[in-house]
């Protein structure tokens, strides 16, 4: 069968060049790399839970609007309940918001580097990506970042803040001026925000073009895969057209309400990563060898003389962080989510034998 007659000529040309988003499986008892929570429910929590879980028909859809859940976490926020969207993990909004909001000029401009699915997705879905260096600082370089939005006009400008992999937060002033300059959308990721104690979403309600992103995957519900959109009421109702049905399965917004029920439980396990933050922060910056950047995150990045090096020395000491491999400015960094006590002793103990004073 000649290419032109095979199924795979019918694959769209903006995909053909793309990798996928992939998670390397390497197996480590402590998993240091997915910037996930390292708490689990409790006994009393999963308990409670799974009383509430049993109960629920499973042979019925989900509410459609996910009506109670938008309302719970309205109340909880302080938000308007007609600006709040919900999907299944930030990725879905990710995606809704390029397929609505993309149809101007057709051009879309993140950071570089920064979370990889704003570029993947809009690729897929035909729209030129332009990537803006952060500066030495990993801060947004506001000069060259404006100059693009005025000669381009995209029609998205994604920015996390925190930023995923660096961590750090960009200047609010900075953001701001990109608001201001923009007559298309800035989508402000939120991801880490309970670890930042920072937030756009009182912003909103003076920029039209503001979207802010927020998830629960960071404090402790990865595996119910819950993303959440803020934006004005309007700007709302237009990307939920892009929304796929009963998006939001029932055990998931069942999971959802039980976590906005049981938020002291998270914030107590906020609060401990905190801690631990500070106290790996400061065992990291003794090491000699090892540059470690600031963070406003759950994660640290650090920069050694040679990553391929340091991730195989942890994996055989049982511990799995994240590499970049061959990412430009992160090809000799390492990203490392903060765990348990426990397990942080055991990379501080890693690392202290793998670089000797």
């Amino acid at each position: 069968m000649s290419d032109s007659s095979s199924i795979k000529s019918r694959i769209s040309k903006n995909v053909r060049s793309i990798s996928p988003y992939s998670v390397p499986r390497v197996e480590c008892s402590v998993k240091l790399d997915g910037n996930e929570s390292p708490y689990d429910l409790e006994s009393r929590e999963k308990l409670a839970l799974s009383k509430r879980l049993a109960e629920l028909p499973v042979n019925r859809y989900p509410d459609p609007e996910a009506l109670e859940l938008r309302t719970s976490l309205s109340r909880t926020v302080g938000f308007p309940r007609d600006g709040i969207l919900l999907g299944n993990g930030s990725d879905e909004i990710i995606q809704m918001i390029v397929e609505v909001l993309g149809g101007k000029s057709g051009r879309v401009l993140v950071p570089s580097p920064t979370f990889s699915m704003y570029r993947i997705t809009s690729l897929i879905l035909g729209k030129q990506v332009t990537e803006i260096t952060l500066d030495e600082n990993f801060d947004i370089d506001l000069e060259p970042t404006l100059e693009m939005i005025s000669a381009e006009d995209p029609d998205i400008v994604f920015l996390a803040t925190p930023n995923n992999p660096t961590g750090n937060s960009f200047s609010e002033e900075k953001i701001l001026e990109i608001l201001e300059a923009s007559s298309g959308a800035v989508v402000l990721d939120e991801a880490y925000c309970d670890f930042s104690k920072k937030s756009y979403v009182p912003h909103i309600e003076k920029y039209e073009n503001l979207l802010v992103l927020r998830t629960m995957s960071k404090i402790g519900f990865a595996g119910a895969r819950l993303g959440m959109l803020f934006a004005q009421p309007q700007i709302a109702s237009e990307v939920n057209k892009a929304r796929l049905p009963y998006n939001i399965n029932s055990l998931s917004q069942m999971v959802m309400s039980f976590a906005l029920e049981n938020s002291d439980f998270i914030e107590r396990k906020i609060s401990l990563i905190l801690s631990e933050r500070e106290r790996v922060h400061a065992s990291l910056e003794r090491i000699e060898g090892i540059h470690v950047y600031p963070t406003d995150a759950n994660f640290f990045l650090i920069r050694v003389p040679d990553a391929d090096f340091l991730f195989t020395e942890l994996v055989k000491n049982d511990i799995l962080v994240r590499r970049f491999e061959g990412e430009g400015r992160l090809a000799d960094c390492l990203r490392i989510t903060v765990g348990t006590s426990d397990e942080n002793d055991q990379l501080i103990e890693a690392l202290v034998s793998i670089f000797p004073s």
